[in-house]
C-alpha cells in the first residue's frame, strides 16, 4: 500500500471516547494537553448544573485527566482502594490537590454562555479560594485577571471545548476552542482551579466522586 494510502487509513481510526451520561457529551480516553508532551488517561467525568426557577439546568461536561505514570508513583499508598473507598477519603482528594503530578481538566460547554458570565463564575469560585491559600494579593489578582482574559469572547458557544492543564511545579496553559492561550506560573491558580472540582466544597459533589472512579484501575496498572 502506498504510504499516502497508509496515512489515509491510519488518520480514519475511531478516537476511543467514554460518555459524560446525563449530557452524553463524549470524552477521549487519553489526550495531550496543552503545553506539554506526554499523554494523560481520563479518570472520570462530570456535569456542571445550575438551577433556574427550580429547575436543574446543564451548563458544561468535565472530566479529568493525569499523569498515569505520575500518579501510580505519587498515589501507591491508595492502590487497591475501591472507587467508593477513594471518593470517601479525604487524603485521597488532598494529595491529588497537593498537585505534584501533571493533570488536565477538559470542560465541554453544554449551552451557550456570554463569556463575561463564564470568566465571572470562574472568578467567583477562584478569588476566594486563592485568598483562603494566602496566595499573595497583588500575584493572585495578576493571575486572575489574565485568566478571566480568557472568556473576553461574546458568547462561549455550546459545544467548546475549553481545557486546563497544570504542571508542577504550577504553571497553567489554557486552550479555548483550540486557541492555546499564554501560560500562567501560579501554583495558588493551579491548586484553586482543581479545588473548584475536588475540594471540600467542590461545585458538583456527585461529579467529584465520578471523576475519580477511574483511579483504583488506573493505580492497579503496571508501572
Amino acid at each position: 500500500m502506498a504510504l499516502a494510502g497508509l496515512a489515509g487509513v491510519v488518520a480514519a481510526q475511531p478516537v476511543e471516547t467514554v460518555r459524560e451520561p446525563l449530557s452524553e457529551t463524549p470524552f477521549p480516553v487519553s489526550l495531550i494537553p496543552p503545553g506539554g508532551a506526554s499523554e494523560q488517561r481520563l479518570t472520570g467525568t462530570g456535569l456542571r448544573e445550575v438551577t433556574v426557577l427550580f429547575f436543574p439546568v446543564h451548563v458544561y461536561a468535565f472530566g479529568l485527566y493525569v499523569d498515569a505514570r505520575g500518579a501510580r508513583a505519587s498515589l501507591s499508598g491508595f492502590a487497591g482502594r475501591s472507587p467508593g473507598e477513594l471518593a470517601g477519603d479525604r487524603s485521597f482528594y488532598a494529595r491529588l490537590l497537593d498537585m505534584e503530578i501533571a493533570m488536565s481538566l477538559r470542560l465541554v460547554m453544554v449551552r451557550t454562555i456570554a463569556g463575561g458570565d463564564v470568566a465571572n463564575a470562574f472568578d467567583d469560585s477562584l478569588r476566594p479560594r486563592m485568598t483562603a491559600a494566602d496566595a499573595g494579593a497583588g500575584a493572585a489578582s495578576r493571575a486572575l485577571d489574565r485568566f478571566r482574559s480568557y472568556f473576553e469572547a461574546p458568547e462561549i458557544a455550546t459545544g467548546t471545548e475549553i481545557v486546563f492543564a497544570c504542571a508542577p511545579p504550577g504553571r497553567l496553559t489554557t486552550t479555548v476552542g483550540g486557541d492555546e492561550q499564554e501560560s500562567i506560573d501560579s501554583p495558588a491558580l493551579c491548586r484553586a482551579l482543581f479545588d473548584v472540582y475536588l475540594g471540600t466544597e467542590p461545585i458538583s459533589v456527585e461529579g467529584k466522586k465520578t471523576m475519580i472512579a477511574g483511579f483504583p484501575d488506573l493505580l492497579a496498572a503496571p508501572r
